[in-house]
């Protein structure tokens, strides 16, 4: 009696070749789930980046705004965000004046330097499936875009 020889697969291999499937599946599964939270992330930055040039936009066009903040809520379709802004005065230093400048230069130069200028804030905050984001922006306003309370009587700014 001769052996005849074993052909086709045997329940191990089996086994083993399913075990290997399943854990690439998982692996495909989690590198699409990650691809999509990246992309929902990266959609978010863009939005939050969209609003922060709005709110900037609208408080560039105020002429003479006090000093103050405010936050609240976008409408629909941006519900899920929220801002907050402040402006405030920051100080600018005097430059020292060059010896070589005549006495006229330094009238004009004294008359034209403004001592500050305004800061804008604004912070963009938002949640995508429980992680919190926050996208943050600053820019700086001429100091006429600025009110400034006139100075008590007998003080020079």
């Amino acid at each position: 009696m001769t052996r005849r020889p074993v052909r086709g697969y045997i329940f191990v291999e089996t086994l083993v070749a399913m075990g290997i499937l399943s854990v690439s599946m998982l692996f495909i599964q989690e590198a699409i789930r990650q691809a999509i939270l990246t992309r929902g992330q990266a959609q978010d930055y863009t939005t939050a980046r969209f609003l922060i040039e709005r709110v900037i936009a609208n408080r560039m066009i105020a002429f003479e705004q006090p000093e103050g903040e405010s936050s609240g809520v976008f409408p629909a379709p941006f519900e899920r965000f929220s801002y907050q802004w402040e402006v405030r005065r920051v100080e600018i230093p005097q430059p020292p004046l060059p010896p070589d400048m005549t006495p006229d230069e330094v009238v004009f130069f004294n008359q034209a330097f403004k001592r500050y200028l305004g800061k804008v804030t604004v912070r963009i905050r938002w949640s995508r499936a429980g992680i919190p984001g926050e996208a943050v922006a600053e820019t700086l306003l001429r100091p006429d875009m600025v009110w400034m309370p006139p100075p008590p009587e007998g003080e020079f700014l």
